[in-house]
């Protein structure tokens, strides 16, 4: 298989990548209006992020389950998924304000390994039975805890408290464990498709019905939404729930976006749309982006012209390399707040610092990307993390099995 039937795949890792980085470094601009892009982005960059490693299963695990080599598909991901949550712990110990993911995406790869030998029938119907039913019973689950949030970044140090370290993992966290399977699931269906489609030859016509699908779906799941909070009236029943919280105040948090699930005070805090929520609605639309964004690119890498796809070529190397990417990216965010804490002066986002919050800090981590995507392509290299990541899968996917558990 050649390199471009795959470069619409790294586009679209790209394009996850600096939505993830606006999230990160433009929240606010100097006169505290809102990053633009992180409005656009928020939810969204990271939703893409985790149906493309699921599209990354399916290509990695294709050849192993359709030669029969079960368990070496299961191992090679237990070891990816290994690999990433020992980065994730390390990387976590950084000072940056970022939440990393890495270890919740690692333990998804982990819970994902029973999954590979789904029918994509069932992928899906699972995909949408658990978004329908998780965001409910996290809800009833969080609303007896007196701490519903109590796990960001994942590090070696958060096995000093073991039980609050797996609770954060799968009901309380940023990331939660079901929550995110749920993309990772629809991103395998894709990743099958797209592979079938690379087959027959029609991977533009399935690029182009992916991003009509997605937008289809993320249209729907918006207007259901604004039908519940609006004409059936579940603004106004919210209201009522929460009397202490005055109706502005309560718009802001109610589409202002969360930390991995909806409050657990009331119910209807689930017909939000906002992201990093969790509800059905913020699945819905956050998979219907990324389902359009991913055929967007799937149908763009097939008529680029050979001279424009080598000017894009660092930036596809760039979104080819999207561990060590973000990687740099986390520590580089942690290189300001370090600076201020060794100064006199203390700026604050309130003050305005470009190199807190901005749309030039936005553009330097971009410049940075691509840059690494360049030296990656003089240099003819994967990825470093990508590589080890890699390494450590093949490395595990070659332990004897006994006869007796094989198949």
């Amino acid at each position: 298989m050649t390199r471009p039937r795959f470069s619409g795949i790294d586009f679209a890792r790209f394009i996850a990548l600096i939505g993830m980085m606006a999230a990160h470094v433009w929240i606010v601009n100097a006169d505290q209006s809102p990053g633009i892009v992180d409005q656009i982005a928020a939810g969204k960059a990271a939703g893409l992020f985790a149906v493309l490693a699921g599209v990354g299963i399916s290509l990695t695990s294709r050849r192993a389950l359709t030669a029969g080599r079960n368990c070496a598909a299961r191992w090679n991901l237990f070891g990816r998924g290994l690999a990433l949550i020992v980065i994730g712990l390390t990387l976590g110990l950084s000072a940056s304000s970022v939440i990393v993911i890495l270890v919740y995406y690692g333990v998804v790869f982990w819970v994902t390994i029973p999954l590979l030998r789904w029918s994509s029938g069932a992928l899906l119907i699972g995909a949408g039975a658990l978004a329908a039913a998780w965001p409910f019973m996290s809800s009833l689950l969080r609303a007896g805890l007196e701490q519903p949030s109590d796990l960001g970044s994942a590090s070696w140090l958060s096995f000093s408290e073991p039980l609050a370290f797996v609770r954060g993992l799968f009901l309380t966290g940023a990331y939660p464990v079901p929550t995110w399977i749920v993309y990772v699931m629809v991103g395998m269906v894709a990743g099958r498709l797209i592979m079938s489609a690379i087959d027959d030859g029609a991977l533009r016509r399935l690029g182009l019905r992916m991003t009509a699908l997605g937008a289809t779906l993320a249209t729907a799941f918006w207007g259901v939404s604004s039908l519940v909070t609006g004409p059936l009236g579940g603004f106004e029943s919210l209201a009522r729930d929460m009397p202490a919280i005055n109706s502005e105040m309560l718009t802001t948090i109610f589409y202002g976006g969360g930390m991995g699930a909806a409050p657990p005070t009331s119910l209807w805090w689930l017909a939000t749309p906002a992201p990093h929520t969790g509800t059905t609605f913020d699945l819905g639309i956050t998979v219907g982006v990324a389902l359009a964004v991913l055929g967007a690119c799937l149908a763009l890498g097939t008529v680029l012209s050979p001279a424009l796809r080598r000017v894009l070529e660092p930036i596809r190397r760039a979104g080819s390399a999207p561990l060590t990417v973000y990687v740099v990216h986390v520590i580089a965010t942690a290189i300001p707040p370090a600076i201020i804490r060794a100064s006199d002066e203390a700026p604050t986002l309130a003050g305005g610092a470009w190199y807190l919050s901005s749309g030039e800090l936005w553009a330097l981590h971009i410049t940075g990307a691509i840059i690494i995507g360049a030296i990656l392509l003089l240099l003819h290299r994967r990825g470093p993390l990508e590589t080890l990541v890699s390494w450590t899968g093949r490395t595990f996917s070659k332990v004897p099995v006994p006869r007796s558990l094989r198949g």
